[in-house]
């Protein structure tokens, strides 16, 4: 009987060893660090190209009654590429710039994006740092000036209404 006692016992010890293994393990694969949903993007021209809408502007969201389109092309006409922007930050209506861009790789700084409007309008005010770059979101940061940082969107298209020329996009 004594030993009966000490095998169930035993079975009884190897049992909670199980089961307290068994919850070790389950509990250890929720602490793993799970994959991203949205993962960061090489910065390529590829992975740019598309539509994007300024968002948010030094941390604060942009309304209704301002908006900044800027449609990326991913492959080069005679060796540039291109870009189209529509935008009502400086006029009542939408404005249309063109222009072309570059990505570099900066030793220092990383992936920057500058670029020249057309029509002799000269090169773009910044050089941008392009950071965090997602398939649905982007952040430019002004290379002199850490805190000027921009969020982009993408989006489909320029509204219709803003090609047109209409002041807002509602």
């Amino acid at each position: 009987m004594m030993n009966n006692l000490k095998h169930n016992s035993m079975k009884t010890i190897f049992r909670m060893m199980a089961l307290f293994m068994l919850l070790f393990s389950i509990a250890s694969c929720d602490t793993e660090e799970q994959p991203e949903a949205d993962p960061q993007l090489e910065v390529n021209y590829a992975n740019i190209a598309g539509t994007w809408r300024l968002a948010e502007w030094n941390g604060t969201k942009l309304d209704d009654s301002r908006y900044f389109y800027i449609t990326f092309q991913r492959k080069a006409t005679d060796g540039k590429r291109t870009y189209e922007i529509y935008q009502n930050f400086d006029s009542a209506t939408s404005r249309y710039i063109t222009g072309t861009f570059n990505l570099e790789e900066d030793e220092d700084w990383g992936p920057v994006i500058t670029g020249e409007y057309d029509y002799w309008k000269g090169e773009w005010e910044n050089t941008y740092l392009l950071t965090n770059l997602r398939s649905q979101t982007m952040v430019w940061v002004v290379k002199d000036n850490s805190e000027d940082i921009s969020l982009y969107e993408r989006c489909s298209s320029v509204p219709e209404n803003i090609v047109k020329g209409e002041r807002s996009i509602d």
